[in-house]
């Protein structure tokens, strides 16, 4: 029998949901159906489990990676035909709003994230199951404080332009003016809701710092957020930055590199006046700045642990270039809802372990040859966390992309989405390798031909459907992208 919790017993609330949901919960009742009903423990395969990190203040997110599971069946990859079921002990009966599936778990590849809303102690635990319907299991605690506690008395710092401050935590700094840059490090600054404000700029070295709101309303707005500078005088890379739930008028930009990025709950508005690269931009910058300024490489290291989750992002086809753009390791894109740019909805240049899930990510574009989703990568070379050692040629492995609605009727694009070179010239030589794309729907436009391309080695397609009950084209292109070595294509797993 399928186990409930893949399957949600949930009201839809329109038709065209209902539709929606049934599709996303058929496959994740085929997932659980196909497992054999008296699994077993088993020696052939050997669960492994690893968290971003253990403990922190809430919210906190936290990617978990199964991917050093082992197999000793010669015939089964882990990455790839191992299947993982997640339980994050977090079970608040919540669901993602685009799946239907449930917050609390997620089912199929080896990589997982969730955000820890509330304090307190969490188990998480994986389930490895083989093809022979062995099993194992193990687990990991994540341990929750409450931000009260961490950003105690002036620890946190209330704004109100209009000096109310209703609902300020008690103890609390009040102020009526922004604070300055150098305050933000190990503060926690709560923006009045219903307010609008200026930039916030968050300077380099900081660490520690949540921007949030408080009281009643509307998200407070502002114009942009900027995190870092352009010339980093010394390593000490901002780390730990929360920014939730803001309107933000331009963009948020994090320049050159960060650790530990969490941009929750947050809407971004259509952008005016300045043109906008990128309404999320996170260190696209980084190989210009690294090439170009006094710090040597080696006192850089790759962007990592960046988590963007439930926002909501709208363009037009005129400004911003891109809704999103951005390179890192340990990166997860999870809940959000994006669409509308000049070019494409969200292009990552580089992704290391990246989990891309349950976002309703559109396509229109002012040309109509953009895309949904664009992950290619620098080249062919290893990842490695300090920036001298893999530099900006590192290939994109490993990564998830699973329970999104890519696309919408309205996209007017000929293809939806990609895990390939960006281009067929000697330019993109760039491998991609580990790449599974799994339980996606899929919506065409007018122009739709192509739902997604997968141009790599080691890349699995399964479970993805079309809205419309057709077939979705999922192409590999095989050896046509001659400027990849050999073996640089294949072999693809369809399940």
């Amino acid at each position: 029998m399928a186990d409930e919790t893949l399957c949600p017993k949930k009201s839809p609330r329109t038709a065209s949901e209902a539709g929606f949901l049934t599709r996303f919960a058929a496959v994740a009742c085929l997932l659980a159906a196909a497992a054999p009903a008296a699994a077993r423990t088993s020696t052939t395969v050997v669960a492994q489990l690893e968290a971003t990190r253990l403990s922190g203040p809430a919210p906190l997110a936290v990617q978990f990676d199964a991917s050093g599971t082992t197999s000793s069946l010669s015939s089964q990859h882990p990455f790839h035909q191992v299947r993982y079921a997640f339980n994050f002990g977090d079970d608040q009966g919540l669901s993602w709003p685009v799946s239907g599936l449930p917050k609390n778990t997620q089912s199929g590849g080896p990589l997982a994230a969730h955000v820890y809303d509330l304090p307190g102690t969490y188990q998480v635990r994986v389930r490895a199951t083989d093809q022979a319907g062995g099993y194992s299991e193990r687990s990991v605690t994540v341990e929750v404080t409450d931000p009260n506690a961490v950003y105690t008395g002036t620890g946190t710092i209330c704004v109100s332009t209009a000096a109310n401050f209703s609902g300020c935590p008690a103890g609390a700094s009040q102020s009526r003016a922004l604070p300055s840059s150098a305050t933000y490090s190990g503060h926690r600054v709560l923006l009045r809701r219903g307010e609008t404000f200026d930039t916030i700029n968050i300077p380099h070295g900081s660490q520690n710092v949540q921007v949030g709101a408080f009281g009643t309303g509307a998200k407070p707005r502002v114009s942009s957020v900027l995190v870092g500078v352009l010339n980093p005088p010394n390593s000490s890379f901002p780390r730990d930055i929360t920014i939730m739930d803001l309107d933000v008028l331009q963009r948020f930009e994090q320049f050159v590199t960060m650790s530990r990025l969490l941009l929750y709950r947050n809407t971004f508005e259509v952008p005016t006046g300045e043109f906008i690269p990128a309404q999320i931009n996170i260190a696209s910058a980084l190989a210009y700045i690294v090439q170009n300024h006094t710090l040597a490489a080696n006192q850089y290291f790759q962007p990592r642990e960046l988590f963007v989750v439930e926002n909501m992002v709208r363009g037009s086809t005129a400004n911003p270039l891109v809704n999103m753009a951005g390179e890192g390791s340990r990166f997860v894109l999870m809940g959000n809802d994006m669409g509308t740019a000049q070019q494409h909805t969200v292009r990552i240049w580089e992704m290391h372990k990246g989990f891309i899930a349950h976002n309703a990510l559109r396509g229109r574009s002012s040309d109509g040859i953009r895309v949904s989703l664009k992950v290619h990568s620098g080249g062919l070379g290893d990842y490695n966390d300090n920036y001298a050692i893999s530099g900006s040629v590192y290939a994109s492995r490993q990564i998830v992309i699973a329970n999104n609605r890519l696309g919408d009727p309205t996209d007017n694009n000929s293809f939806t989405g990609g895990a390939s070179p960006q281009n067929n010239t000697d330019s993109s030589r760039e491998g991609l390798e580990d790449v599974v794309l799994e339980s996606n729907v899929f919506y065409r436009g007018p122009n739709t031909n192509t739902e997604f391309i997968l141009m790599g080695r080691r890349m699995t397609a399964r479970g993805n459907i079309r809205a419309d009950g057709g077939t979705p084209n999922i192409s590999q292109y095989n050896n046509s992208y001659r400027l990849l070595p050999a073996e640089w294509t294949g072999p693809f797993f369809h399940q």
